[in-house]
């Protein structure tokens, strides 16, 4: 294997400095693990878990890396000027680097809207180094709702300063051209629009990988939508899914923890990999 040279710290992919974060183990088992992080603040919220699940990966053998979206995080850019075509072109570019460095698979964790976010790539791209499996932390599949729980934001910083707005309102402001602002983030009509265009449907890469689902909840049942999804994903892939009782880490006030989280998120991959 040859030497890998991606350290911490930015990284030109498309001509745009983005900023990588990298926990890589030298005597690694030529395993890569691409982290993709949630969205807005979904990702403030996650960084210390990912960055933690990351540094224990890579001690148990796995050379882990994590990639600010443009115009995110701490890459170059303002979110406006940012797409999800861009963000696409950037991890394809990045996995392509991985396969240069000489890695021999790819393994994801992707987090929320960075499920949408692999999905939509994996439609899109055929991946340049095999998948070994997927670790999906509180997925988000649909774009539609995805946008819907994004857009309630406004509408409730609207109503709790006595205005009314409503998406509408808002697709509106977009569809002429003006950008918005949601939760101190601009959004941009070019962003809204690739939004639409993503298909984030199951893509037929994952035919028989092991796909590990990791839901946290605060209930005792197993949610009708999730039991849906799970129904479709089983048709697909090697589906094992696990829910966890603990509070909703990326959404909590105050910082989280996640240990069983991770733990799992570990022993999965690891386990995972002496099976192969």
């Amino acid at each position: 294997m040859q030497q890998h040279h991606l350290s911490t710290g930015f990284i030109q992919l498309n001509q745009r400095q983005l900023f990588l974060r990298t926990m890589q183990n030298s005597g690694g088992n030529g395993s890569a693990v691409l982290v993709i992080p949630p969205f807005a603040e979904e990702m403030n919220k996650s960084r210390h878990l990912l960055n933690a699940a990351m540094r224990q990966l890579a001690a148990a053998g796995y050379s882990c890396f994590m990639l600010d979206n443009y115009g995110t995080g701490d890459s170059t850019g303002d979110l406006d000027q940012a797409s999800i075509d861009i963000w696409r072109d950037d991890l394809y570019q990045l996995l392509l680097l991985l396969q240069q460095q000489g890695y021999q698979n790819i393994n994801f964790i992707a987090v929320r809207f960075g499920v949408i976010q692999l999905f939509d790539l994996m439609n899109k791209h055929s991946l340049p180094l095999p998948m070994q499996q997927l670790v999906l932390w509180q997925p988000v599949f649909d774009v539609s709702k995805f946008w819907q729980q994004f857009v309630r934001l406004k509408v409730a910083e609207a109503m709790a300063a006595g205005n009314k707005i409503s998406q509408k309102d808002l697709e509106q402001q977009l569809s002429e051209g003006e950008n918005i602002e949601i939760a101190g983030y601009p959004i941009s009509p070019d962003f809204y629009h690739s939004l639409l265009d993503i298909n984030s449907s199951t893509p037929a890469q994952l035919n028989d990988i092991k796909l590990h689902w990791l839901e946290t909840s605060q209930l005792d049942t197993v949610a009708l939508p999730v039991q849906k999804m799970r129904e479709q994903l089983q048709q697909h892939c090697q589906l094992h899914y696990t829910q966890l009782k603990a509070e909703p880490y990326w959404q909590t006030a105050e910082l989280a923890s996640a240990d069983q989280l991770i733990a799992l998120t570990l022993q999965y991959l690891t386990e995972g990999a002496q099976h192969d």
